[in-house]
């Protein structure tokens, strides 16, 4: 019996050791394993006002900009400015000899005065022969003349009276004379017909001209610029006089200047099939210089405070445009319809509501139904 005990003793360690050994095992294997998570970035759509906006750039140049040319072959006496040098309307900017044309002048000027002096004799002449004619009228109307004198005082009369109509052409003539030599003369100095910025220089003191030639000087009024771009005849179509724009030049980072669209080409280019759009920019502080490449941007509609996300979180699959909504850390594909974009947001006009959370890049290769940790930029 004293020996059965014992048995019994060493047998239920053992034996309650082994029970365990089997449990343990078996509640391990009926927990399931963790599920594996992706992360994803999450933005959380919201409210924004939406601008659509079309983007020109090409060059800008001077809204107004003058060449002063030579209207006169002659030599240049003297170049008064040179580039950069700022002017006045009516500033002198360079001089022609006009020695010879100071000579006309003074010639046609004393042929005024002949013209004159022989107009007065003329009208001398054809007073006094008024007064001879009259005595003859009187003397023949009495009988005191014959005929013949009467006539011979009438021819007279109406000789002279020739005579003076012919020195008013004269001094008509000489007139015209002077002033076309005056006009020669102030020809001869050229002045800036604006108040601006002298851009070009193309001749020194000394050098011959003649009219057709290139510009002595050219002249920009810098206060006003203009950005001139081709547009599609689509964009065209979104275009009208008066629209406001942004402006921005590379070499003014950071900077915006306000301006206005001011001409859109009635007719297309036939050699790139766009319309020539000009859009002038305030440029009161003259920063903006011409040849500058810039771009503009022109609101042609906007959205206030509608659902938007940003434009990456719209993408194509299977030839419908959706988002991907994560719906209690699932992943759902959600057909959209897009309307304004400002090239960052896109108006969402159905398919998601304010609050909801999607994936900030629905170009991701993530599939519907993937269970994700949304990851949201700080």
């Amino acid at each position: 019996m004293r020996n059965h005990t014992l048995l019994l003793l060493v047998l239920a360690p053992l034996t309650v050791a082994a029970c365990r050994g089997t449990a343990e095992p078996a509640a391990a294997a009926s927990s399931p394993p963790a599920e594996r998570r992706v992360d994803v970035a999450a933005v959380t759509v919201g409210l924004s006002d939406v601008e659509s906006t079309l983007q020109l750039s090409g060059n800008l140049v001077p809204d107004t900009r003058v060449a002063v040319m030579a209207t006169l072959p002659g030599t240049l006496s003297r170049v008064a400015v040179d580039i950069g040098d700022r002017v006045r309307t009516g500033q002198v900017v360079a001089a022609l000899d006009q020695r010879e044309i100071d000579a006309q002048v003074d010639a046609a000027a004393a042929a005024v005065n002949v013209a004159q002096a022989c107009l007065e004799a003329a009208e001398a002449a054809l007073a006094n022969a008024l007064v001879e004619h009259e005595r003859a009228q009187n003397l023949f109307d009495r009988g005191a003349v014959p005929r013949q004198r009467l006539d011979a005082a009438d021819t007279a009369r109406r000789a002279t009276g020739a005579q003076r109509d012919l020195a008013r052409a004269s001094v008509a003539q000489a007139d015209a004379a002077l002033r076309r030599a005056r006009e020669l003369q102030r020809d001869a100095t050229l002045t800036s017909p604006i108040t601006g910025v002298v851009v070009e220089r193309n001749y020194d003191a000394g050098s011959r001209v003649s009219p057709g030639d290139k510009a002595v000087v050219v002249v920009a009024d810098l206060s006003a610029m203009k950005l001139q771009a081709g547009v599609s005849e689509l964009e065209a179509g979104r275009l009208r006089v008066g629209l406001p724009a942004r402006v921005t030049a590379q070499a003014r980072p950071g900077e915006t200047f306000d301006g206005r669209v001011t001409a859109i080409a009635p007719e297309v280019d036939a050699k790139n099939r766009h319309f020539r759009v000009e859009v002038r920019v305030a440029n009161p502080r003259r920063v903006l210089l011409s040849g500058m490449y810039g771009a503009a941007a022109i609101p042609t509609a906007r959205a206030v405070q509608v659902v938007a996300a940003p434009r990456e979180a719209i993408a194509s699959r299977a030839g419908q445009r959706v988002a991907l909504r994560i719906e209690r850390d699932t992943l759902r594909e959600v057909v959209v319809s897009e309307g304004l974009t400002d090239g960052r947001l896109v108006q969402i006009a159905s398919g998601l509501q304010a609050g909801d959370v999607i994936v900030s890049d629905a170009r991701q290769d993530v599939a519907a139904g993937t269970r994700v940790n949304p990851v949201f930029a700080r």
